[in-house]
């Protein structure tokens, strides 16, 4: 029987579960009105002249869900104003709902935020393998979603989770879904001090995979400032 893999890596991102939902809820709810805060300070230094995207801070997560939604919506015409919505996505990658936040000045063009994003589902699977809530403010403006260059420029640590992403190898012979957490020292010449795993998957062949991807040399890239680093990623490995 053939299998399908998946390999997606992040830092650690903000996830869910039935016991903190709510006050997840309340923190993404700040968070969402942050983005607009800096969204209304974009807009107004430069006359809203272009259409504007940002997603909340979940270590890279975020903006892959939004440069996903990003390929499938267009700005409806006439579009006006700020709207801020939060996306609740299933441990399996499904959008579970999709809520407005803060509307536009444009009802309709909010609501195709919302239609896009379900069209744009399956996301790839949620950290840790928990619902996780992302956060998009969107600005409307003359322009289209396709020429916005959009989404924020990588974090260095989605710069290591690309460079280290393509060389771990999915065991073979295993079927779920694990996420292990590393936490890497990089010295400002980008050499790797050292890695450690500081959230183990359950599985051996799992996080033996992810470390000998680490410790792949010449993969690193220098650190902003040439600034020693700390950084948390989570790899998660899905076979079905």
């Amino acid at each position: 029987m053939s299998k399908t893999f998946f390999l997606s890596g992040f830092r650690a991102a903000r996830t869910l579960s039935p016991a903190n939902a709510s006050v997840a809820s309340k923190r993404a709810h700040k968070k969402s009105l942050v983005l607009a805060a800096v969204l209304t300070g974009l807009f107004c230094a430069s006359g809203a002249s272009a259409f504007s995207a940002a997603a909340d801070t979940s270590g890279g997560y975020s903006t892959q869900v939004l440069n996903q939604i990003l390929r499938v919506w267009q700005q409806p015409s006439g579009a006006r104003g700020m709207a801020v919505v939060e996306l609740r996505i299933a441990p399996s990658g499904s959008l579970a709902g999709c809520s407005v936040l803060q509307s536009s000045a444009t009802p309709a063009a909010d609501a195709s935020l919302c239609a896009a994003a379900h069209n744009a589902a399956p996301y790839p699977y949620p950290p840790f393998g928990a619902e996780s809530l992302v956060s998009l403010a969107v600005a409307y403006g003359p322009g289209d979603a396709s020429s916005a260059g959009a989404a924020p420029a990588p974090s260095y640590a989605e710069m290591l989770r690309q460079a280290i992403a393509p060389h771990v190898i999915m065991p073979n012979g295993l079927s779920g879904s694990w996420t292990t957490v590393v936490e890497l020292d990089i010295w400002a010449d980008g050499t790797m001090r050292s890695c450690r795993i500081s959230h183990p998957s359950g599985n051996a062949e799992v996080d033996a995979a992810v470390m000998a991807a680490v410790r792949t040399p010449g993969i690193i890239p220098l650190p902003p400032e040439h600034m020693e680093q700390r950084v948390s990623l989570s790899f998660t490995l899905s076979a079905r």
